[in-house]
């Protein structure tokens, strides 16, 4: 545990930091981008600044820009990676766009933050990957669990054996998704699994460290072959394990238990965690701002705004990754995606962009 916790991370790194506001372009008008570029807004001294949105709908895009104060907005995303004054693209599209939207924006030169999922197959990953390094820009799946200060909390108790060895985590998520469609259909990319069951996936890396060395998976597909809800058990060795339930038919506590040798610890809302209970049953808790300007679509994503500072400070540092999450761990779990949606029985073969 420790060794993993404390492992360095080799990114392409100058010495030379360079102190700079950074532009955001926002790729997509819905209620993702919306939260996000609220979330910016809500950072103290902020060196953020968003100066142009896009959306296949102009009109979306030019309401996304009335709204939030945006100076241009464009019909369609190749004017915005031509805009020479976006530094940053905060990519929200609908889960099958993500790797055109994304590999455009990266041959334009720009850095990119990409919603997760990055993508929806490793192959698809790992070319965008290769192609940000040859680039030599910066690229992140939005992977925001792993900013928010929860986490680095959760690090330390660990390292300081608050409960001893790890050997179960148990996670449970899941909330009423019949007829949202971005889950529900196929053609949308959909999939439970995807949506939010990456999250407890991202919690059994963060905390064991490697990646299981048996995955056992089932599910409810519903008729379009998406799955609905899933569990699954990850076997990470020397009998440790992830046993996870997610599910879009049903709403559940949507905590993560950590269990040790010595006792527990619980994460509540464990993907956006702000409440962390310890071994000895005392919480502790990291608010996050209000704000009356914007309301916020989903839970805490007013959060997003920890990501966006890491963004910030990688490529203020000209890192090509972030040590929080590196390429080689989202590859990782998309990787262990795959194989839990082979195991269900969902495939997205003929989904647009899937092959490009």
């Amino acid at each position: 545990m420790e060794e993993h916790i404390n492992r360095k991370f080799h990114s392409r790194l100058q010495t030379e930091t360079v102190k700079m506001n950074l532009s955001w372009g926002i790729a997509a008008a819905g209620r993702i981008t919306h939260d996000f570029v609220s979330a910016l807004d809500t950072i103290e001294n902020s060196k953020h600044s968003v100066v142009a949105v896009a959306d296949v709908d102009g009109q979306r895009a030019r309401e996304f820009a009335q709204r939030h104060q945006i100076p241009r907005h464009y019909d369609g995303f190749d004017a915005l990676s031509l805009d020479r004054t976006v530094d940053v693209v905060y990519v929200g599209t609908l889960n099958p766009y993500h790797h055109t939207v994304v590999r455009l924006m990266l041959e334009r030169g720009k850095h990119v933050l990409c919603e997760k999922p990055l993508c929806l197959s490793l192959k698809q990953a790992q070319e965008l990957y290769a192609l940000a390094e040859r680039k030599g820009v910066f690229l992140m799946e939005g992977m925001w669990s792993r900013f928010f200060p929860s986490y680095e909390r959760l690090r330390e108790l660990l390292l300081s054996d608050s409960i001893g060895e790890v050997a179960l985590i148990k996670v449970q998520h899941g909330f009423r998704a019949t007829g949202v469609e971005r889950i529900s259909s196929r053609a949308l990319g959909g999939s439970i699994t995807l949506d939010i069951g990456l999250y407890a996936l991202q919690l059994g890396q963060f905390i064991y460290g490697t990646a299981p060395i048996k995955i056992k998976a089932s599910g409810t597909l519903n008729g379009d072959g998406v799955d609905v809800q899933s569990e699954f058990t990850l076997d990470y060795g020397n009998n440790r394990r992830l046993i996870a339930r997610v599910s879009g038919l049903e709403s559940l506590e949507n905590d993560a238990r950590i269990v040790g040798s010595k006792g527990e610890i619980k994460l509540s809302n464990y993907w956006c965690c702000t409440q962390l209970t310890r071994p000895n049953g005392s919480t502790e808790s990291w608010p996050l701002p209000t704000t009356s300007k914007f309301d916020f679509h989903h839970t805490n994503s007013c959060g997003l705004r920890y990501e966006a500072e890491e963004v910030r400070q990688c490529i203020e540092k000209r890192m090509l990754e972030s040590p929080k999450y590196t390429h080689a761990a989202s590859l990782e779990l998309i990787g262990i995606e795959d194989e839990i949606r082979r195991q269900i029985g969902v495939t997205f073969d003929d989904v647009i962009g899937f092959n490009k």
